[in-house]
């Protein structure tokens, strides 16, 4: 959000984009890595990071162009929950702070990898995600590359949060680390909790040390903050006590 204010608008915050450039210049290695459900479009706001909730099940609503068939007319902008069906028309302003600064948001890995090259030409990418995955034996291939160093920066899904040992990556970013947090899923938080942990601990393997960067509109969010301490006891507390209000 603070990006956005100073008139930012890039994928990679300042912050990322300095600590990328700075890793390339060490001829160290990067990992970038993004939800794969983060083209599941969900509607935040700009202004102070309010989602669109359930006022039922408190999870995220999904946003939805509903044809109404008359050719005339222009679709039905809607949020729906993929949980227990509800429906809404999609608001005009933030009912949090009446900004309308409303957007649906998704981003892909192809969007990231096209960005890591406009950014830095020089630098040698490879993406890790169901589409360059499908092949026999891609999963290994993609991984000998970038162990041989023979690419700088893996923009990846699910797939890098595991138990990978890759000494020369001194920087992970999270490209948005909220994105499972706004999916219809009553146990995201602890899922994205999760992820961001594991994924964070890819770098700093080695004597080079390592830095974890997370861009998010939602930094207040207790699975965010949590994650960002690596702080177990207190994520398992708070969500705890979440779902002991929510079964009453």
């Amino acid at each position: 959000r603070e990006e956005l204010k100073a008139g930012h608008r890039r994928i990679f915050s300042r912050t990322l984009q300095s600590a990328m450039g700075e890793a390339l210049e060490r001829d160290e290695q990067i990992i970038l890595y993004l939800n794969r459900r983060g083209a599941a479009t969900y509607v935040f706001c700009r202004e102070c990071g309010y989602t669109a909730e359930c006022p039922r099940c408190d999870i995220p609503l999904t946003y939805h162009f509903v044809e109404d068939g008359a050719a005339t007319e222009a679709p039905d902008r809607q949020l729906r929950c993929h949980y227990c069906g509800y429906s809404r028309r999609m608001f005009q302003k933030c009912p949090a702070c009446e900004s309308q600064q409303i957007r649906q948001y998704g981003l892909g890995s192809e969007k990231v990898e096209a960005e890591v090259k406009a950014l830095f030409p020089q630098a040698r990418t490879l993406r890790w995600d169901w589409e360059t995955t499908r092949q026999k034996e891609a999963h290994e291939i993609i991984l000998s590359h970038f162990v041989a160093h023979r690419a700088d920066v893996l923009i990846g899904t699910q797939m890098l949060a595991k138990s990978l040992d890759l000494p020369l990556v001194t920087l992970v970013g999270v490209v948005l680390a909220e994105v499972g947090m706004n999916l219809p899923d009553p146990f995201a938080a602890e899922r994205t909790f999760s992820l961001l942990t594991q994924v964070a601990g890819r770098a700093g393997r080695s004597p080079l040390g390592g830095r974890v960067i997370l861009q998010t509109f939602q930094p207040e969010h207790y699975a965010i903050q949590a994650a960002s301490r690596h702080d177990y006891a207190g994520f398992f507390q708070h969500e705890i006590e979440l779902r002991d209000r929510k079964s009453t």
